[in-house]
């Protein structure tokens, strides 16, 4: 028997042992990769953005957060500016949410310092050398005047 007739016998049994579950495997296995993306619980993909590819390359460089933030400020900047515009219903929204995001980048370091005096406490606890090198590192960042 020539090794093309034993490939063509093993692909019949092959089909003969396989038809029973054919029914069960699904008929197209392509799938796209990376097909699209998220951040947090936003998905971004060819069905709302014409450039998902593009967005994720600028969100690699500047976060929603960076933009939005640079945004109120130059918005906040230009009301400054304009005559009467505490007035303006628009710019008091655009107010209150630059004071709202103010308010919770200092609650969100505020509780990153606690965390690091938690961290700092249990340092001091179990290990007092490396306690004592990671304090006079931080001394070392501030200013002689607040020390």
């Amino acid at each position: 028997m020539t090794d093309d007739w034993k490939n063509r016998d093993a692909r019949d049994l092959w089909m003969r042992l396989w038809s029973p579950w054919a029914s069960f495997a699904p008929r197209d296995l392509s799938q796209p990769i990376n097909s699209g993306w998220s951040f947090g619980n936003v998905i971004v993909n060819q069905r709302n953005s014409s450039a998902p590819e593009t967005e994720q390359a600028i969100l690699a460089e500047e976060s929603y957060g960076r933009q939005i933030g640079k945004l109120l400020e130059a918005v906040h900047e230009l009301i400054k500016e304009k005559p009467g515009s505490a007035a303006n219903p628009a710019f008091q929204d655009i107010e209150a949410l630059r004071e709202k995001v103010d308010r919770l980048k200092r609650e969100a370091a505020t509780a990153r310092i606690d965390q690091l005096r938690r961290d700092l406490e249990l340092l001091r606890a179990s290990d007092k050398e490396a306690f004592k090198s990671r304090i006079e590192a931080l001394r070392s960042l501030l200013p002689l005047d607040e020390r």
